[in-house]
């Protein structure tokens, strides 16, 4: 009897950690809303991020997201997070992705022309 009720423990012990992808996005940001013609992003590497609700004070998984992209934007210094996936697990949301900091475009050397 003690074998089956530890078991089962085990089993809800386990099935609570689950990790679950929710969402992949090809780009995402907190701090920026577009990259403006002239710059480029350039790969800071991999990025990640967390956050959880508050256990005692949910008030539901609105924003959990935004959060998590925050968190993974302070930590990394990152503008954009490319290649993005978000995994849910209990009360938590994480993201993974590639960090990419703007940076203004290069422009080629131009040559003077002699004048005659």
């Amino acid at each position: 009897m003690k074998t089956l009720i530890l078991a089962a423990l085990l089993v809800g012990v386990t099935s609570c950690a689950h990790k679950v992808k929710i969402l992949d996005a090809s780009a995402v940001s907190m701090t920026q809303t577009s990259v403006e013609p002239g710059q480029n992003l350039v790969e800071i590497g991999d990025v990640e991020g967390e956050f959880c609700a508050d256990q005692f004070n949910d008030k539901g998984s609105v924003g959990l997201i935004d959060m998590a992209v925050q968190n993974a934007q302070t930590k990394s210094g990152a503008d954009w997070i490319t290649n993005a996936s978000f995994w849910r697990s209990g009360s938590c949301v994480s993201v993974t992705g590639t960090g990419k900091k703007l940076a203004a475009a290069t422009t080629p050397a131009t040559t003077k022309k002699k004048v005659k």
